[in-house]
């Protein structure tokens, strides 16, 4: 069978399945969302010669529905970000669309299961989208995916796991990026040692298709990890080697680690990892991030969130690293509703251009209904 065809398929299935919602699972649960936000951009561009401001106003519906069937689980859902501006030169208004279908059948000893998603992306800012760097603000991002995975315990303290997906991207409003398809599949052993500490290696390969008729290329991994937990915290450390064909290997990992308290919870992450983009075959992104949050009562939360990435640039050979730092407050209107203030500082470094920065201030009023 065509896979993009059946992804088509699958996407087309999860809107009936929204659309009916009734009759034969035997039973149901619904979710509705919805987010409505104004922002302030000071450089939405990141133009370092001709910053210029926007507001932004953005709603964003959208509902899931998950079904049990015996000990198998369905879960469809849709969402769409509409995205306003003050100024569509520099950030032009845009409609984002994503709908996604996962079926989830467990058995005794492990799991098997299947996903499909669509969704498009706007490349707005330098967030790396396809390790890429800085992009063009009208460019938008297209992917269309099938995966499952399959997982079964061996013995009381041995897993073994299988991956497999395909996802087809492509991209609308920027010359500067080629369409392209990848096919991935990858094995992981999973060993328990103790009741804290369980260690894994994981073999995969992934093989990337350019749509232009560009040749392909195939990246192969190989990454030994372990993963330990504590009462409060939950360490995870890998790393390995990979090899594009006919290049020689390099090394990649990461490091991440979560800590969740009465009142705190701290999250970090640093490592390199080579994906698949846009730019033409697989590209290198180092990248570290940090996370604190903190209740300051029963309805009221605070936060920061800190990154820092080193991409290719779009437009030289040299590299270009974007950081962002952001604070919020969040506080729980009533049982539905909520609304949070955030402000971010963005900066670009590099990639053959001088430096450019942004401030973005934001006022948002969320909803969430599971209850019906």
């Amino acid at each position: 069978m065509n896979v993009p065809r059946l992804a088509g398929m699958s996407v087309l299935l999860a809107g009936q399945l929204l659309y009916t919602g009734q009759g034969w699972a035997e039973s149901w649960q619904h979710t509705a969302t919805a987010r409505a936000s104004t922002e302030y951009d000071s450089n939405p561009a990141m133009s370092p010669a001709n910053p210029g401001s926007v507001w932004r106003y953005m709603i964003e519906p959208g509902y899931a529905l998950m079904g049990m069937f015996g000990e198998s689980s369905l879960n469809a859902g849709l969402g769409l970000q509409m995205a306003r501006s003050s100024n569509k030169t520099l950030s032009p208004d845009c409609d984002s669309p994503t709908v996604f279908l996962n079926w989830l059948h467990p058995s005794e000893s492990g799991e098997f299961g299947i996903n499909t998603r669509y969704a498009e992306t706007t490349t707005r800012d330098s967030g790396g989208v396809d390790a890429a760097g800085s992009v063009p603000e009208s460019s938008t991002r297209t992917a269309r995916s099938l995966s499952g995975n399959w997982r079964k315990e061996l013995s009381e303290q041995s897993t073994l796991s299988a991956d497999t997906a395909y996802e087809k991207v492509t991209f609308k409003g920027s010359g500067t990026y080629t369409d392209y398809s990848t096919r991935s599949g990858g094995l992981r052993f999973s060993y328990i040692m103790s009741e804290q500490i369980t260690s894994f290696i994981r073999v995969s390969g992934n093989k990337y298709m350019p749509a232009n008729g560009g040749a392909s290329s195939t990246l192969t991994d190989t990454t030994l990890g372990m993963n330990w937990r504590a009462e409060y915290l939950d360490w995870t450390v890998q790393a390995g080697k990979s090899r594009v064909a006919g290049e020689s290997s390099s090394t990649q990992g990461s490091v991440e680690a979560h800590y969740t308290g009465q009142q705190t919870q701290l999250t970090f992450n640093a490592g390199r990892s080579i994906t698949p983009s846009g730019l033409g075959g697989f590209v290198k992104s180092d990248s570290v991030r940090g996370s604190w949050s903190y209740a300051l009562s029963e309805y009221s939360n605070t936060g920061i969130d800190l990154e820092r990435r080193t991409n290719p640039s779009t437009a030289t050979g040299s590299s270009i690293t974007s950081s962002s730092s952001s604070v919020w407050i969040s506080h729980n209107l009533t049982s539905l509703w909520s609304m949070r203030t955030y402000y971010q500082h963005r900066n670009n470094q590099g990639g053959g251009s001088l430096s450019a920065s942004s401030n973005l201030l934001g006022l948002s009023l969320a909803y969430l209904n599971s209850n019906f």
